[in-house]
């Protein structure tokens, strides 16, 4: 899907669903970045669970969302 595609459901979703729950199984972390939790999964197990600005503060320490982060931005894909 197109950058502004994806703008536009992203909007959508934040505008509509503003007093729900979303799950929301993300390909770019800049479209979770605002939720209140994430979770992290490796092989169907939950390795990491929390904030994402947590979590990227944990990335000194082997943070799973950190490697996530930085392997994406090493990508060139997302940019925050």
């Amino acid at each position: 899907m197109d950058a502004r595609t994806e703008q536009t459901i992203q909007r959508l979703i934040r505008k509509r669903f503003t007093n729900h729950t979303i799950i929301a199984v993300a390909h770019r972390l800049d479209t979770i970045m605002d939720f209140d939790k994430v979770a992290v999964l490796d092989g169907g197990k939950l390795v990491e669970l929390g904030a994402p600005y947590d979590l990227l503060e944990k990335s000194g320490s082997g943070s799973a969302f950190g490697k996530l982060y930085r392997a994406m931005q090493a990508d060139g894909e997302d940019e925050f």
